[in-house]
């Protein structure tokens, strides 16, 4: 079996395990991941990293434990827009994986580049491939880095089919994460998996299975395959029938209040021209033409 077929096949099982284990409170396996990207991408480091709304980069877990300073050597933290890999993902809104030699001179030009380079060279980072779990409202990645050979396009095309196992490891987590821990004991006397509990948690706040799709970055149809074992779990024939005994277990809390409706506008998202104090809509930078694009 080839390198990278091997390789996906070991984020099937991973993936598979997780969503399939009995429902329970736990924390996100961050370094069980970060230990099969490490392996999966040859790297030296792996880092997550979150870019809040107002483009700072806030580094909230490197694996192995250690290797990241918490600190830089120089002391200076650089700007988060200056960060090529962080500038590609604002100006393009892209959720696809990417590679910092591959990021175009019309989002990230040479001086950029360069200064990124000489603050992440004492690190041992030269070259990076980041995940996006999240762009909008700020970015959420992984970024495995490694200081000799670059990344090609065999390790692109595998963290493109990484990437949506990935993600949905992180939305179902984000689904139950907030969920009370005496409410799994309910859980577990059905013996509902992860996946059928995140499923029955979404049914209950009134999505259909094509939006439980979208939230858990899975297919309609497979959504529709859990909602089966959930009714014949639950004793019950439809959707509404399985909210109302949920919530008459235990398995779901009641549903909130519902408070006075309020019109809102989305804000537009801003994108930091660095230096220049500048800050132009996503939009109209991204239609800009570059020089050298």
């Amino acid at each position: 079996m080839p390198r990278s077929r091997r390789r996906h096949a070991a984020w099937l099982e991973l993936v598979g395990d997780i969503l399939q284990r009995q429902a329970g409170p736990r924390e996100f396996p961050h370094a069980q991941v970060a230990g099969l990207l490490l392996e999966s991408f040859d790297a030296t480091c792996c880092s997550l990293n979150v870019v809040d709304p107002a483009w700072v980069d806030h580094v909230v877990g490197g694996w192995p434990l250690g290797v990241l300073p918490t600190t830089p050597p120089s002391g200076i933290v650089p700007d988060a827009t200056t960060q090529p890999l962080i500038r590609w993902y604002s100006v393009t809104g892209s959720s696809a994986p990417q590679i910092l030699g591959r990021v175009p001179r019309g989002v990230a030009g040479p001086r950029m580049c360069a200064e990124w380079a000489a603050f992440a060279r004492p690190l041992g980072i030269t070259h990076q491939l980041a995940l996006p779990l999240r762009v909008g409202e700020g970015i959420e990645a992984y970024v495995v880095s490694r200081p000799d050979d670059d990344y090609d396009d065999a390790d692109a095309d595998l963290a493109t089919l990484v990437r949506p196992a990935l993600a949905a490891l992180v939305r179902q987590h984000r689904v139950l994460r907030d969920v009370p821990e005496w409410q799994y004991d309910r859980v577990r006397d059905r013996r509902l998996t992860e996946r059928e509990f995140a499923v029955l948690t979404l049914l209950g706040t009134g999505l259909t299975a094509q939006a439980i799709a979208r939230r858990l970055n899975t297919s309609p149809r497979t959504v529709h395959k859990h909602l089966e074992h959930l009714y014949r779990k639950l004793g019950v024939r439809d959707r509404l029938m399985a909210v109302q005994r949920a919530r008459a277990v235990g398995l779901l809390a009641a549903p909130p209040e519902l408070g006075p409706r309020r019109g809102s506008t989305d804000p537009v998202l801003l994108i930091p021209s660095p230096r220049s104090g500048d800050h132009l809509p996503a939009a109209e930078h991204a239609g800009r033409r570059q020089p050298g694009s």
